[in-house]
């Protein structure tokens, strides 16, 4: 079992997995999250078992019996008080390929929206 700290588009998260960051299954399950962009740092297994005690444990649990990520912790501001950066592992970097990402959608209400007058625009734009 591995356990990284993600950094992605929101707060970090730290999360449980099976299998190393790089598996096929972890990265499906990120996907499947909405990390589709993110640097991971592996933090030591041990350590997290100690500061999360039961909640761990129960994680741990849910891991061993098949599945591949787990969040145990979406707090930035805990992870950042329990765990000190010289614990980091070295960063793993993952985005989409270029041009495999979802085109940018249209709001449903932009054509209702109505451009301002000149009248009303104000001078800084």
């Amino acid at each position: 079992m591995k356990a990284y700290v993600i950094f992605s588009s929101s707060e970090p998260v730290l999360v449980l997995a099976r299998r190393t960051i790089r598996s096929e299954a972890v990265l499906n399950e990120l996907r499947r999250i909405g990390c589709q962009k993110f640097i991971a740092r592996e933090v030591p297994v041990e350590q997290l078992r100690n500061l999360y005690g039961r909640q761990f444990d129960v994680i741990e649990e849910s891991i061993q019996k098949g599945c591949d990520l787990r969040v145990l912790d979406f707090s930035g501001r805990r992870i950042f008080r329990y765990l000190p950066f010289s614990d980091f592992g070295p960063a793993y970097r993952r985005e989409l390929q270029t041009g495999a990402a979802e085109p940018r959608r249209r709001s449903p209400h932009a054509s209702t929206r109505q451009q301002p007058s000149p009248l009303t625009q104000s001078p800084f734009g």
